[in-house]
């Protein structure tokens, strides 16, 4: 008897903390920043740990930020943070580098932490 080793989507979801909805459409190719190997396998969609580890990793260390991301860390608006990315309209340089991926901003590590570093002010020792 052989034993298979794979996890269900619903699984991955559970793990994540995230509908199987959403897991769906990164398996659909519907997500522009993850990707998801599955299999359909007695009318349940399938992935190997293998592929299960590899997303999971992905999905929890992400190389990049979000404006979202961004935003939090230096509690400033997203707005303000997109405007940094697209120089305000033409009006400005923009001060942030940025990639734009389907309708989605992503910052590279280095970029975004540059950035962050720019606007958090250090605490003062009194």
């Amino acid at each position: 008897m052989s034993s298979f080793n794979f996890r269900t989507l619903q699984q991955l979801a559970d793990e994540l903390k995230v509908t199987v909805q959403y897991i769906h459409r990164i398996r659909q190719g519907k997500h522009p920043l993850h990707s998801l190997e599955a299999e359909k396998i007695g009318g349940r969609w399938v992935v190997s740990e293998e592929e299960a580890g590899r997303f999971l990793t992905e999905f929890r260390t992400p190389s990049y930020y979000t404006p979202q991301d961004i935003s939090e860390a230096i509690g400033m608006t997203r707005k303000y943070v997109l405007d940094s990315l697209t120089g305000y309209g033409g009006t400005k340089a923009p001060r942030l580098a940025g990639e734009k991926r389907g309708d989605r901003w992503v910052i590279s590590r280095e970029e975004g932490e540059r950035f962050i570093a720019e606007h958090v002010k250090p605490e003062s020792s009194d």
